[in-house]
């Protein structure tokens, strides 16, 4: 395949926007990476003028659920008399997950890796919990859901990490609850060896006990021998702690420990509500933290507690009530303000600082918590770029890196490449239309919200 030049107006690079600078990626095809960032040689090489925009690191959503991008409006009411809850809305989503067929699930979540891709993600980690027909019965293809969502983000050229999900239980002393039949596996064994079948075809998994509350510490101590990165739930919510307390007399993360899953390959999904000593377990493990900013906000889960975190954090868009890294880097930030009563919380260093830092968690945090490289603009990364257009109104007469981070929004993105290859083209997905076509379609033919 061809190198070829890209050359913006401005390249972002540790921390800071460098003009007269270009990067030369060394193929088109998916596989390309980052041969060099400098100044442009003379050579006779293709190149790709971006005389207006400025050129960031693709940002990576370390956590979705990409079917629940049919959700989408469908939750934003309450019934008559009922108060409202994230309780209330897992109903919802239940619905949602009982009536998706194979071809509706790649749909759905096709439709939602393409929204991604035009915001300027170029990386998911899929935490995906959909495995049986709804009954419970397995597929003749035990991987036929996993390996849809894989297919639905090849489709539209996304790197995609699967963090297979292990379910195991309603939870600590419940009843089978018939609208999770098709998230249980019937033993943790079972998991492993989908772990297996899905590394041997060739797509980048990692292991995902859903929670404290759906999986036993025997679970637990099971799967934490797999060698992989393992991502889970914890204490999104208060009435999962108080669970957790009840069974265990410990908290999600001293039970975690407990089972030998915390390490630098360990992350913690949302950690909305941890004590001190949880977060003295997670600091010493070295492990990670992905908050979801605007999903915790529109499921009342709380606020992420930030400004006590000192481990590495990144970022995810969880149920995709909004698909935007802009939104989701700021509202990490705005968290700390609203709680705290004060400006300007993350630490950092400089005028360009804070929203240096915030990038960072936007792009190499995520990339380091689904044990990948890159997520930055450097030789022998993988060429994972989005060009920011600069003409917008909204970066004018501006401070321009703390401008795009709390001013600039996914439709500033105007191209994106994935490995070199050129996903997204002047704010457009080839064939995004018939993409959202499909899964409304797919929507109606199901009667999902009927």
């Amino acid at each position: 395949m061809p190198m070829i030049w890209l050359e913006p107006k401005y390249v972002y690079v540790d921390g800071v926007l460098k003009e007269n600078t270009a990067v030369l990626m060394s193929a088109t095809d998916g596989t390309g990476k980052i041969v060099s960032v400098g100044r442009r040689g003379h050579d006779d090489l293709a190149s790709f003028p971006l005389p207006q925009s400025a050129l960031l690191p693709g940002f990576v959503n370390a956590h979705s659920h990409a079917f629940q991008r049919g959700l989408r409006g469908w939750a934003q009411h309450s019934a008559p008399g009922v108060e409202d809850s994230f309780w209330t809305w897992r109903e919802a989503m239940y619905a949602l997950a009982h009536h998706l067929d194979p071809d509706a699930m790649e749909a759905i979540s096709t439709l939602a890796f393409a929204e991604m891709l035009k915001a300027g993600f170029t990386t998911v980690g899929e935490f995906h919990y959909v495995h049986h027909q709804p009954d419970g019965t397995p597929y003749a293809d035990r991987d036929e859901l996993a390996m849809r969502v894989v297919h639905a983000a090849r489709r539209v050229g996304m790197r995609i990490v699967l963090l297979r999900v292990a379910y195991g239980r309603a939870g600590w002393r419940q009843e089978p609850n018939p609208r999770q039949a098709r998230f249980i596996d019937k033993h943790p064994d079972l998991v492993i060896a989908s772990w297996e079948r899905l590394r041997a075809l060739g797509v980048d998994v990692g292991v995902a006990p859903h929670s404290v509350r759906a999986c036993s510490a025997d679970w637990l101590r099971t799967l934490s021998r797999v060698p992989s990165i393992v991502h889970a739930h914890v204490a999104e919510q208060p009435a999962e702690v108080e669970q957790c307390l009840a069974e265990h007399h410990k908290r999600p993360l001293e039970v975690l420990a407990d089972a030998g899953l915390l390490s630098d390959r360990f992350t913690a999904v949302h950690l909305t509500h941890p004590d001190a000593a949880e977060l003295e377990l997670l600091h010493q493990s070295a492990a990670n933290v992905c908050a979801c900013p605007t999903t915790e906000l529109d499921l009342g889960d709380g606020f992420f507690p930030a400004w006590q975190v000192t481990a590495p954090v990144c970022l995810g868009t969880d149920s995709h009530a909004s698909i935007d890294p802009f939104a989701e880097m700021r509202g990490l930030e705005w968290h700390s303000r609203a709680v705290l009563g004060r400006r300007n919380v993350t630490p950092h260093a400089g005028m360009d600082g804070l929203a240096a830092a915030l990038i960072d968690r936007g792009t190499r945090n995520g990339m380091r918590a689904l044990g990948l490289e890159g997520g930055a603009i450097q030789a022998g990364g993988p060429a994972d770029m989005i060009a920011i257009d600069l003409r917008r109104i909204e970066f004018a007469a501006s401070r321009l890196l703390p401008a795009l981070v709390f001013n600039g929004s996914a439709a500033a993105v105007t191209d994106v490449w994935v490995g070199g290859r050129h996903v997204v083209k002047e704010g457009h997905i080839p064939g995004g239309e018939a993409l959202a076509l499909e899964a409304e379609r797919a929507i109606r033919r199901l009667a999902i919200h009927a």
